[in-house]
């Protein structure tokens, strides 16, 4: 899974492109002049995110398959926790929890685990868990917050 970002991303953009790929163990790269097609080259056959800015912060996710077909869109505002700089990411996929049309979208475009938000403090030590809502998205980590993303609008194609 390749995640990248706009065309002249910002540097908070640049951050958040790094947390993610961290996060779901797969590959951060700047775009800089190449269009859908040429990054799907890069994804080598996996899915492709690209994420937007809004006024120079990051604001939109856009998350394409593997033929570069738009399946769904995610506006939101970010949040970071005081405790990521000390957090070491594994090397695993994380567990998928929440509820509703976001949710739902995350599992089948990741197709990470998904786990009952009453059963995520029975997770192994050290795993990481997506916690999709319909207003917030959380990644958590180790049972904490590592960084937050306020959903403002959701779109399917």
């Amino acid at each position: 899974m390749l995640i990248t970002t706009s065309r002249k991303p910002s540097a908070r953009t640049r951050t958040l492109c790094k947390l993610l790929s961290r996060f779901i163990a797969g590959r951060c790269m700047t775009r800089g002049k190449m269009g859908v097609q040429e990054l799907l080259e890069f994804a080598e056959g996996g899915p492709l995110i690209v994420i937007g800015e809004y006024h120079g912060n990051p604001g939109e996710l856009s998350f394409y398959d593997e033929t570069g077909k738009l399946i769904f869109s995610l506006r939101f505002t970010d949040w970071y926790s005081k405790e990521l700089d000390s957090y070491w990411f594994p090397d695993v996929e994380p567990a998928l929890a929440g509820q509703g049309e976001i949710a739902d979208a995350f599992e089948s475009f990741f197709q990470f685990q998904r786990v009952e938000k009453d059963k995520i403090d029975q997770l192994p030590p050290g795993s990481t868990v997506i916690d999709a809502g319909e207003k917030d998205i959380d990644f958590m980590g180790s049972g904490k917050s590592l960084f937050k993303l306020n959903v403002r609008g959701f779109k399917k194609y």
